[in-house]
């Protein structure tokens, strides 16, 4: 995890032939540099700093004021939290009543600073935190829920 390509590939090397480390996760500052760093030189995972930044960046423009709290599977499902506009679909409603993405589940809300369970009945009041646990292809799908049905300017 140095700031030099060359320093980190051969301590990868040396971590995995010399010392049998089991799993070596490598830091790629140069994205020209990203092909070296493979299972032959020892490293199972190469993170190159410049795609990470870039998909973080993609990931916040992409769905708005959702934030991303925790990637499981290797980033196919994410622990969502997003607030319930009071203007949403979901706005008011059971959560049985709502039409949730397939692979999408409300696992908590935060409700006037108290943590509560949901179930079926529990209905979603405005500005409610929602915290779901959603596969990565129906983000954009379970924001559309709780975000307001048009473009509008928060302040």
């Amino acid at each position: 995890m140095t700031g030099d390509d060359e320093t980190n590939l051969v301590i990868s090397s040396l971590a995995r032939f010399e010392f049998n480390v089991p799993r070596i996760i490598a830091r790629v500052n140069n994205p020209k540099n990203h092909w070296l760093f493979t299972e032959e030189m020892g490293v199972d995972v190469a993170l190159n700093q410049a795609d990470v930044l870039a998909h973080l960046v993609a990931e916040e423009m992409s769905l708005g004021d959702m934030m991303t709290l925790l990637k499981l599977k290797r980033g196919e499902y994410s622990l969502v939290e997003e607030k319930v506009f009071p203007t949403a679909v979901a706005a008011n409603k059971a959560i049985k009543d709502l039409q949730l993405p397939d692979e999408c589940t409300i696992v908590a809300l935060i409700r006037a600073h108290q943590l509560l369970i949901p179930r079926g009945n529990t209905v979603l009041e405005p500005y409610d935190e929602v915290l779901a646990l959603v596969h990565g292809r129906h983000l954009s799908e379970f924001a559309s829920l709780l975000s307001p049905p048009y473009p509008v300017e928060r302040k």
